[in-house]
């Protein structure tokens, strides 16, 4: 049974943007810092409707994209 990864960071759908564009933006700032997330889920919310939930093994690279996008 696989565990779910310790760090987990939502990201809203960027505010006039697309989802795919959402998803564009972050897989571009993941590989340019070659940063392999443990799990990348579209998720609903209330807010924006449609996001992400990413999921990191490793803290430091959590914060740095919480920093970029949380």
């Amino acid at each position: 049974m696989a565990l779910d990864p310790p760090f987990i960071i939502q990201v809203e759908k960027q505010p006039g943007g697309s989802f795919g564009g959402t998803m564009k933006n972050i897989r571009t700032w993941l590989d340019h810092r070659h940063i392999q997330p443990a799990s990348f889920n579209p998720v609903a919310n209330a807010r924006s409707g449609v996001g992400f939930e990413v999921g990191f093994n490793n803290q430091d690279e959590a914060h740095l994209f919480e920093a970029a996008f949380g």
